[in-house]
């Protein structure tokens, strides 16, 4: 037997919501590992290309203009987004962020306002101006831009507004141009990924109840089951891939990439939109499971029959979750699942009758009723939560073969 000590009494080791154990390594890597992802390092890439094509165009603009080089790599900077469209909307907002900026620096220039009072006006006006809708990310360029013009540009406004303009629009025009040549991203794989990371949540879970339901101690609410910890995760899991979902969808609009990528994206949505349904059913069954094993909220009571029909119950749920939604598996798993219902549904039953002839007994005899009504032999939520999760497959199913 090993003399090492237990995983979680090691120092600098934390738990994952899971249940894991992560080592100071583990953790580092997990927060290092976000900025090495290969669209971010592509992104990297072509910012780095955009910066500096711009800064060498900029430098050939004739007359004053070129003098200002040095904004055409900022404007390239702020242009590149990890997707097409959002490039598109960002560098619109940052030009139209800038003439705000611009002009209320030169509403200033015109007015009789002291420098001191110009330069205040313009940080808070500008602040102020930034707060109107639709500006996103060009908001920030509003006061950002009237200051500059203030206190850079003093008594040559007029060139500095014209070349801090001319050379941001330049800039922001090369990272459009990049971005669209070079390898515009396209994160369906992601978003697949975090479907599969949902589902696959779901599916462990299911199968730890079920795990459950067949040992022969029940596990102490001190040291819960993998199921237990694991609820908690279902609805960031869910959220999470809803996210990317959202940003695979926004990676394909006007993306040259999608006409050769033949990424099955409906399905993504149909399977993503399946599983939001069945969260909310695979969370309740552990609810009702809390309930049975450590009267959490309530006492409830589940005879040998029941959990060893809901155990294969659960076994089966967990099939139906794990098929997708084209699945080969899918329609002997539904079968399967079925056949499971109704020997579940047949236990609740003869539960439930077992109970009134034991309470019709009990008061023939004279004898004290059961004092806790909520000891009543339990089932009935597990069985429709159950139904719900095959419900939900099973639509999911028809609405597939309907597209």
């Amino acid at each position: 037997m090993s003399t090492d000590p237990p995983t979680a009494a090691r120092p600098g080791a934390a738990q994952t919501p899971t249940g894991s154990i992560r080592t100071p390594r583990q953790r580092l890597g997990s927060w290092v590992m976000p900025a090495l992802r290969p669209w971010r390092l592509m992104l990297a890439l072509k910012v780095a290309i955009a910066a500096t094509a711009a800064w060498f165009l900029g430098s050939l603009l004739p007359g004053e203009l070129g003098e200002f080089s040095y904004y055409a790599p900022l404007g390239a900077l702020v242009s590149l987004t990890p997707t097409l469209m959002d490039s598109v909307r960002s560098s619109i907002q940052t030009l139209v962020g800038l003439g705000l900026g611009i002009g209320l620096a030169w509403a200033l220039i015109v007015s009789p306002a002291p420098g001191w009072v110009s330069v205040a006006l313009s940080v808070g006006l500008g602040t102020l101006l930034a707060g109107l809708p639709g500006l996103g990310q060009g908001r920030d360029y509003v006061p950002i831009a009237a200051l500059f013009v203030i206190i850079i540009g003093g008594a040559n406004a007029n060139d500095f507004s014209a070349g801090y303009l001319v050379q941001m629009a330049l800039g922001v025009l090369v990272g459009l141009l990049v971005n669209l040549l070079i390898m515009p991203p396209l994160f369906v794989r992601e978003s697949a990924a975090g479907i599969a990371a949902a589902r696959a949540r779901m599916v462990d879970a299911l199968r730890s109840m079920a795990n459950t339901m067949r040992a022969e101690e029940t596990p102490s609410p001190d040291d819960p089951p993998a199921w237990d910890a694991a609820l908690s995760t279902i609805r960031h899991d869910i959220d999470a891939a809803r996210r990317l979902v959202r940003d695979a969808a926004e990676s394909r609009r006007a993306n040259p990439r999608t006409r050769w990528n033949k990424h099955d994206f409906r399905g993504d949505e149909g399977a993503l939109a399946a599983l939001e349904r069945i969260a909310p059913a695979v969370v309740d069954i552990g609810d009702a499971l809390r309930a049975a094993l450590w009267g959490i909220p309530v006492p409830v009571r589940l005879g040998p029959e029941v959990r060893s029909t809901l155990a294969e119950a659960l076994d089966a749920a967990a099939d139906l979750v794990d098929a997708a939604i084209d699945d080969e598996r899918l329609p002997e798993a539904l079968r399967t699942a079925d056949q499971a219902l109704v020997a579940l549904r047949s236990a609740v039953r003869s539960a439930h009758v077992d109970a009134v002839n034991r309470a019709a007994a009990q008061t023939d005899s004279d004898e004290e009723p059961p004092a806790d009504p909520a000891d009543d032999p339990g089932g009935e939520n597990l069985l429709f939560s159950l139904r719900r999760i095959y419900a939900e497959v099973e639509s999911s199913k028809r609405t597939d073969r309907s597209e």
